[in-house]
């Protein structure tokens, strides 16, 4: 699999730096989700922070978040 982050290639700085907080902020939120998951968030955040959610790179990072590992849902304290 090649680095998501290689369909960056050609955009803007501005944009280069929003999508990589797309990709951190989704991958906190869905690590391990169904490729379908994944994709709608990615496109979810992209959208919110101004970004094209057509754009190839996003397909890319959904994929590469829907391979992680899933996290263990965090215990709440009562």
């Amino acid at each position: 699999m090649t680095d998501w982050r290689d369909s960056l290639d050609g955009l803007p700085l501005e944009s280069r730096l929003k999508a990589l907080l797309v990709y951190e902020l989704a991958s906190d939120r869905v690590p391990g989700a169904p490729l379908e998951v994944t994709t709608s968030a990615v496109r979810a955040v992209a959208t919110a922070e101004g970004l094209d959610p057509t754009q190839p790179w996003v397909g890319a990072a959904a994929a590469r978040i829907s391979a992680l590992p899933a996290q263990a849902p965090v215990p709440s304290r009562v």
